[in-house]
């Protein structure tokens, strides 16, 4: 039987569940020699974000009876289900002794997690690579997994239509198929951050431009020293992490609350975004998150609207969501305060599901019902809390921030009794389906771009999948010791001879200079500009080309996504022609997909573990 040679380009998740996938439906095509080339300059398993020696101080927001790598019942895929622990069992494996781990960091956190914990990304990394070397263990005879501490720089088919792969190293590979699975990726500078680029290394100033906060070399932030810091996202909690308890600070629990004791080592961090307010911490609901099914935006609607295609998500999704929402919202705060409502639940969620959401005569009858507005579900100001407003001073704000980030403290502790944080998750939930919508232009292109990508992403995610609580407790302490310094809403950056200067235009006297400026972001999935080598020359040399989403309303729109094609996502040529044997998978695909940055979910279905058993069979077909 002739040997079949495979080359997996990325070690992280995805790269090692395609491995396992291959291993478990390995016998049902005939078994066989297969010779694996696993390949990536981080240690296989959790890969370059989730590797397993980074600081345990950096926290997951996934919970850890979420997090799997393995097959369970509810995952629909042709290939055999091989379960195996999640996240949250695995502790438990090691805590009872059954297995050990060589990180005391990680045995001392093991122990006390429970199913609702935001672990470690440490903690993840290690279980991912325990996992990776599980599935070596376990591969069936004929198989083997060789791994390369390289990057693929290249990836060329020959005339006999094998692949060379040329990797960093200096050396090569033949591959009979190739899988692409490289994750986030940087992006090179262009246009304007080209010119910043080369103005802060004239000048001396420091400029972080968007990456992998573990990958961002911190050094050249001086102690006591101020930076500015665009964006209040996830990554910019990172930030926070690595700039103080990284730095040697320490959090410690107080009578008033939680207070931070510097080191002296970290920077002045003056923040802020375009909203102008960080992601809202996550409810502590003291289970695992809790689900809401929907009355509007059912399973019925949205295979109708997928039969459809041509989607609005602003006529189409968003109002139905809303709706979703608004009852979620109504019926906890009816549970919990029954005297905020003149009228009977029942009555409000009828007229809530008679009404087009947003129309005059809802909106009158929620006000009668609920006569203070303090009550009362306002989704404007929840995206825009301060738009409209003004500041007359820099300290003004800062108190109205501290104000705002204790009350999101308070009701992210109130947690299934909090009408908003329930309501956060069912606002999130929308986000579940367009993981089957935005495929392959389910929603057409200008709405994608405008409404979905650069609104209702981040929106979403503003309230459903932001940090873990205690993330808000340590930014209150934070900007109470002075370290934090926020900016205001619309913060605007403009460069200067000697660095960078900062302000908002809600907020007088609010300008600040800085010699250092931080992009606190991810970039985005950018196949144009991308700086990821094996991507760059896929594009270049006509093998792969961009996604465009059609859209026949307001025109076509041209994403960052590799464009590939339908399940088992084969890479697409820039003469629109599936390539044989040369597939993609995950981050390099967000655009075409949506939300491909998500792990495999426990008991979800997850299609994560379904794409990479399909494409591991597509492997082993001849």
């Amino acid at each position: 039987m002739s040997l079949r040679r495979l080359a997996v380009l990325g070690a992280g998740p995805r790269g090692i569940s395609i491995i396992e996938r291959l291993a478990a439906n390995h016998g049902e095509f005939g078994g066989g020699q297969v010779e694996v080339h696993l390949v990536d300059p981080a240690p296989a398993g959790g890969g370059r974000i989730w590797r397993h020696d980074q600081p345990a101080h950096l926290l997951m927001n996934t919970l850890c009876a979420d997090a799997t790598h393995w097959t369970d019942e509810s995952v629909e895929c042709a290939g055999p289900i091989v379960p195996g622990p999640n996240l949250y069992q695995w502790c438990g494996l090691l805590t009872s002794g059954e297995l050990t781990w060589p990180d005391p960091v990680v045995m001392t956190e093991a122990a006390g997690v429970v199913p609702h914990s935001h672990p470690s990304r440490r903690l993840l990394g290690a279980y991912l690579r325990w996992c990776h070397l599980t599935d070596l263990e376990r591969l069936p005879d004929g198989m083997t997994v060789t791994g390369h501490e390289a990057t693929a720089e290249s990836c060329w088919r020959g005339h006999d239509g094998r692949f060379l792969v040329t990797l960093s190293d200096d050396t090569w590979l033949i591959a009979d198929a190739v899988v692409v699975a490289t994750g986030h990726a940087d992006t090179r500078p262009v246009d304007g951050e080209s010119v910043r680029v080369t103005r802060a290394a004239r000048t001396g100033a420091w400029y972080g431009r968007p990456a992998n906060p573990l990958d961002q070399d911190l050094s050249g932030l001086a102690a006591g020293r101020p930076v500015i810091m665009r964006g209040l996202g996830m990554n910019f909690f990172d930030y926070l992490s690595l700039l103080t308890v990284g730095r040697g600070g320490r959090f410690v629990e107080e009578a008033q609350g939680l207070v931070y004791e510097p080191s002296g080592e970290e920077p002045i961090m003056h923040v802020g975004s375009g909203r102008g307010t960080p992601y809202r911490a996550k409810g502590v609901f003291g289970q695992m998150t809790p689900h809401f099914p929907p009355k509007h935006l059912t399973g019925a609607v949205v295979d109708a609207l997928e039969r459809r295609g041509s989607v609005d998500f602003l006529v189409d999704l968003w109002p139905l969501i809303a709706a979703d929402t608004a009852r979620v919202f109504y019926t906890v705060l009816h549970d919990q305060s029954p005297d905020r409502l003149t009228g009977g639940i029942d009555d409000l969620l009828h007229a809530i599901d008679s009404y087009a959401w947003g129309a005059e005569a809802l909106d009158e009858l929620i006000k009668e019902w609920v006569p203070a507005a303090a009550d009362r579900m306002d989704l404007r100001a929840w995206d825009r809390p301060l738009l409209g407003r003004r500041f007359e001073g820099a300290e003004p704000f800062t108190e109205w921030w501290l104000t705002d980030l204790r009350n999101d403290l308070t009701e992210a502790r109130r947690g299934l009794a909090s009408p908003r944080k329930c309501a956060s998750v069912a606002l999130g939930q929308g986000r579940s389906v367009l993981r089957r919508l935005v495929r392959y232009g389910g929603i057409r292109g200008a709405s994608y771009d405008r409404d979905v990508d650069r609104w209702y992403r981040g929106f979403a995610g503003s309230l459903a999948s932001g940090p873990p609580a205690v993330r808000i407790a340590e930014l209150i302490a934070l900007t109470e010791a002075g370290l934090v310094v926020p900016i205001g809403p619309g913060m605007q950056v403009i460069d200067t001879d000697d660095g960078f200067e900062a302000s908002s235009p809600q907020v007088t006297g609010s300008t600040v200079t800085a010699a250092a400026l931080l992009e606190a972001h991810l970039p985005p999935a950018a196949l144009d500009t991308t700086a990821d080598p094996l991507l760059a020359q896929l594009r270049d040399s006509g093998q792969a080309r961009a996604w465009t989403i059609p859209d026949a309303v307001e025109g076509d729109f041209r994403t960052g996504a590799l464009e590939v094609g339908p399940p088992p996502y084969r890479v697409v040529d820039s003469s629109g022609a599936e390539q044989e044997r040369l597939f993609a998978f995950g981050v390099p695909l967000e655009g075409l997909h949506f939300g491909t940055q998500l792990g495999p979910l426990a008991g979800t279905n997850s299609r994560f573990l379904r794409d990479a058993d399909t494409i591991a069979r597509a492997l082993l077909t001849r």
